[in-house]
């Protein structure tokens, strides 16, 4: 295949290679291997930032936790929701607003109390809980269609807001709603659903749900804006990716978010490792302690409260990235932080963008197209391991730098099977072509030293002067012979004949350069040095007479035939190597010496072997030579000196 042939024809091949792996990186993404490893690369990205002491939780929150020891200081005054009424009032006192995640289903004796605190305050957001259709269709399930009348009081809480791309948006078909008295005082009614990936990770909140014409927004959501005053009718959505608060012409707090609306939660600290939680009797006991309502006030002035439950008897915990044991209430916490820190670049955890993933993958199939054809594997090997850890870092790089959630998986899954295809093609062709070498090989030399020739390298062959000893063969008439003979019966005779020769050159360690019709071309002492060059060659040539009168014996009565051979020897200085041009090339000898060994054939008797003087001079004392022979040889002054070898 010539080099043209094989520069248009890559780039196909390049593209059906390119294709597979393609499609085998989809396969394995649909599976959800890529997806759960890139959540494992994540989850260890957001370990090292939970660990960093760079990262801290915003100083504009304060957590109010009502855990084991504070449901048991308070007692009733929880029963009767007395405990809330008293903690609303410092938190008004504290100019500090509340952010229930609580869900007030049930009357309570101090309700009057703690909802003219609620009215006081005007800003106070109170959890409701959205309830799917899918969910709502599920028998056995608590769940009822709201009435005219909470219809008409949640109306007032539903936001109408700039669509853009509504996306996958989940819609809501209910809603556990706290009290309606609750529900008229608050300034915002808002959700707390969260759900972990499939793996039971929680990595993620939803920021708002769709109802009637417009939406409702998560719990932390809903606080940030009220903290901003951001007008309602200013939010922009657009699905896949943002959710723009603007709170001024020129500052937007653009919140990343996929299709269905979610956000990953920028965690910043380990829920065991916060200092500034506020147990709920303390800041419910601070009403009536003035020393305390002092710390407490330290501790909330001018901040947003956020008050939950986190006793051992509730069930609203999960895992995260780095703690088994997580407040959901803290997921809230960590997304009303990003809001409230907008203007730090870390604030959100964004994803990569299509036009990213597109650039990643057309640059990925550049550089892997051009390392494919470099022929050297160091080169091919070095390129890919470059690719790879180029990648490598631009993800590091943009996950430490921009908090880019790593996409890696499938590029990297993607360069793997680009690496394993070309890798696995390369040891076919090498093994295809070591085949071919070795079956051409075979044609010159036996098959050891061509497994030989293969093992050191020497397949190139390039052509070099050195001193062989050549060997020309012919059958004496053989021209005549076949002139009147079927063609199966030359061939089959040929065919035996040629073998046996060949066979008995290879056990000698000669080289079988070519077959001229009943012409042999021989030579010993390449492509591996040969000391005795001269003497293997005799002796090869006597094997090769004794050799003949056997198949006369045998083919004669076959084919009628006088098989007759006549051989000619020299040793001399030759070009030896593959010679020839770009469509084709064959490994050979020539020079003067190549010549006179074929004159020495010509005019050796007739089943005898005629060797020069060089020759005769190298093994007299193993090889008799009885006779000689001088030979007059066209290109030369004076007649050659030749002797007839004895055997």
């Amino acid at each position: 295949m010539s080099e043209r042939f094989r520069f248009v024809i890559k780039p196909f091949y390049f593209i059906i290679i390119f294709s597979v792996c393609i499609l085998l990186t989809v396969f394995f993404n649909i599976a959800g291997l890529t997806g759960s490893w890139d959540k494992n690369i994540y989850d260890a990205c957001i370990r090292t930032r939970v660990s960093s002491p760079l990262i801290s939780k915003s100083p504009f929150i304060a957590t109010i936790d009502l855990n084991d020891a504070s449901i048991e200081i308070l007692g009733g005054q929880l029963d009767t929701r007395r405990a809330f009424a008293d903690i609303m009032e410092v938190l008004n006192e504290s100019n500090a607003s509340a952010v229930y995640d609580f869900l007030f289903w049930f009357e309570k004796t101090e309700d009057g109390a703690f909802v003219n605190a609620i009215e006081s305050a005007g800003n106070t957001v109170v959890a409701a809980l959205a309830v799917s259709e899918e969910l709502f269709n599920q028998p056995n399930m608590p769940y009822n269609e709201l009435t005219n009348e909470e219809s008409l009081s949640l109306k007032r809480h539903v936001w109408n807001i700039n669509v853009i791309n509504g996306g996958k948006i989940p819609q809501a078909k209910s809603f556990l709603l706290p009290l309606p008295y609750i529900v008229e005082a608050a300034a915002q009614i808002a959700l707390i659903n969260v759900e972990p990936d499939n793996d039971g990770i929680y990595r993620r909140v939803p920021l708002l749900y769709k109802w009637d014409d417009g939406f409702l927004p998560t719990l932390s959501l809903a606080a940030g804006v009220l903290y901003w005053g951001i007008p309602i009718e200013t939010i922009e959505l657009k699905a896949g990716e943002y959710l723009a608060l603007p709170l001024s012409e020129t500052e937007v707090i653009r919140i990343p978010i996929d299709e269905y609306g979610n956000t990953l939660v920028p965690f910043t600290e380990n829920w065991a490792d916060q200092q500034a939680r506020i147990p709920f009797y303390k800041a419910v006991n601070a009403k009536y302690d003035y020393d305390l309502f002092d710390e407490v006030f330290s501790s909330l002035n001018g901040k947003i409260a956020l008050l939950a439950e986190i006793s051992t008897s509730q069930k609203d915990f999960g895992p995260t990235a780095f703690e088994k044991l997580y407040p959901l209430s803290g997921l809230h916490a960590e997304i009303l932080g990003g809001i409230l820190d907008f203007s730090i670049e870390k604030a959100f955890v964004g994803s990569s963008s299509l036009r990213y993933k597109i650039i990643v993958l057309l640059l990925l199939a550049g550089l892997v197209f051009l390392f494919i054809h470099f022929k050297k594997d160091v080169i091919f090997h070095l390129g890919f391991l470059f690719v790879f850890i180029g990648f490598s870092f631009v993800t590091a790089l943009r996950w430490e730098c921009f908090a880019i959630a790593p996409w890696f998986s499938f590029p990297a899954v993607l360069l793997f099977l680009l690496w394993i295809g070309e890798f696995l093609n390369r040891l076919f062709i090498r093994y295809r072509d070591q085949l071919l070498m070795q079956n051409a090989l075979s044609r010159y030399f036996p098959r050891a030293l061509s497994q030989r020739i293969m093992h050191e390298g020497k397949t190139d062959l390039k052509p070099a002067y050195k001193e062989l000893t050549v060997l020309f063969s012919d059958i004496a008439g053989f021209t005549k012979w076949s002139s009147d003979k079927s063609p199966e019966d030359v061939h089959n005779f040929l065919n035996e004949y040629l073998e046996s020769m060949a066979e008995i050159l290879f056990a000698n360690g000669g080289t079988v350069d070519k077959f001229m019709g009943d012409g042999i071309l021989a030579f010993f002492g390449d492509p591996f040095d040969m000391p005795n060059h001269t003497e293997q060659c005799i002796k090869a040539a006597i094997a090769m007479q004794k050799k003949a009168k056997e198949l006369a014996v045998k083919w004669k009565p076959i084919v009628d035939i006088d098989l007759n051979v006549r051989v000619g020897l020299n040793t001399g200085k030759v070009i030896v190597g593959n010679l020839g041009s770009k469509t084709r090339i064959e490994y050979t000898v020539i020079g003067a010496a190549v010549n006179l060994a074929q004159r020495m054939e010509s005019n050796a008797p007739i089943g005898g072997i005629l060797v020069t003087k060089e020759v005769k001079d190298r093994v007299s004392d193993k090889f008799d030579f009885p006779q000689r022979k001088d030979v007059t040889v066209k290109g030369y002054d004076e007649s050659i000196e030749a002797y007839i070898v004895g055997f």
